[in-house]
């Protein structure tokens, strides 16, 4: 694996590439200070060109050598992720390379990414690399953008709003109720959970999509799309519970952009059950993608009988996904509001 990280022409015929060392088995250059033989390093250079009939600046050029198109596409997507879009400053080859489907297709191939998870119809964008850099990159169409959504890691990159009662507690393995179902998304580190307590327990999670590879660009590329958000919760088999759920778009001023709401009442009972909400875009939103920059995630939760101790609302797996759809969804999913508004109740800033 190498690094690409200058942003200086990089010919490869030129003296950013040691052309002393030998290259593909081949005999040893001549040093640069070779001037006892009056040959200079750059007559050295034009000479092997001139008898390869090799244009310097083609971009599959290395040691006078011409690399055909599909070993140099191999050779590149060995790059490190983070470096990879700086070879579109090598040259004008590179760059059209580095925008190709089939060089992305091989960069999935090797890291071992589904190709599927891009739908058709985002592949074939003129633009559609972009896209495809981000997932590879990122993994951002099969990634939960919430880190620690059952509490494997504590408390860890949340923030406890309220804290009611007896306080928010990490249960290993879920007290009172059914184990968490097996679940090839979460894995075993997710089969704990968060319970509350007899008073209020809230606390929110803030996402920055811009971090994590889903800038406006990509949103608008990837067109028609939605931002899925899922929450398992459970009561106990001896005491009831209340959830109050929130979701909230905010853009880059943390202004509420586009909101969701929920509330639920649920007696004593085992099973753990599932509450879902997708925020839907169509291809006219292009210009309402640029706004969108944070998401936060709300849970609030109680017991209904005000018991000692933590007899309150479960909370497992919490969960917002991105998806890119095959087509524009139905006016009736779509939300009213788009240019936002203040909102009129709890308050949850953003630290």
């Amino acid at each position: 694996m190498f690094t690409i990280t200058s942003r200086e022409p990089f010919h490869i015929m030129g003296n950013v590439v040691d052309l002393a060392r030998p290259a593909f088995g081949g005999p040893p250059r001549i040093p640069h200070d070779n001037s006892w033989t009056g040959i200079t390093w750059d007559d050295f250079i034009r000479t092997r060109v001139a008898q390869n009939d090799i244009p310097i600046d083609n971009g599959y050029t290395l040691c006078g050598y011409e690399i055909p198109e599909p070993v140099l596409e191999t050779i590149l997507c060995r790059v490190l992720d983070g470096d990879i879009l700086n070879c579109n400053f090598v040259c004008r080859a590179w760059k059209d390379l580095i925008t190709r489907k089939s060089f992305w297709k091989k960069c999935f191939e090797y890291k071992g990414i589904s190709w599927n998870k891009i739908p058709t119809q985002i592949r074939e964008k003129p633009e559609g690399w972009m896209v495809l850099y981000s997932h590879f990159r990122y993994e951002t169409f099969s990634k939960n953008f919430i880190k620690n959504p059952s509490g494997h890691l504590g408390f860890d990159g949340w923030s406890i709003y309220t804290n009611g009662g007896d306080q928010w507690r990490v249960e290993d393995v879920p007290c009172g109720c059914n184990e968490l179902p097996e679940s090839s998304f979460f894995g075993p580190n997710d089969m704990s959970c968060f319970v509350s307590s007899f008073q209020w327990c809230s606390k929110y999670y803030i996402v920055d999509l811009w971090n994590e590879g889903l800038n406006p660009a990509i949103m608008r590329i990837s067109l028609p799309l939605q931002i899925k958000c899922s929450q398992m919760y459970a009561t106990r088999f001896d005491c009831g519970g209340i959830f109050k759920w929130e979701l909230r778009l905010l853009d880059s001023q943390e202004k509420i952009i586009r909101e969701h709401k929920a509330y639920i009442e649920r007696p004593p009972r085992t099973e753990w059950e599932t509450a879902e909400y997708s925020f839907k875009f169509k291809i006219s939103h292009a210009d309402f993608m640029k706004q969108i920059r944070y998401l936060v995630f709300i849970h609030e939760g109680r017991d209904s009988q005000f018991w000692k101790g933590h007899y309150g609302m479960k909370f497992a797996r919490s969960c917002v996904t991105v998806e890119s759809l095959d087509s524009d969804p139905e006016e009736s999913e779509l939300e009213t509001d788009e240019t936002g508004h203040e909102d009129s109740s709890s308050d949850y800033g953003h630290e």
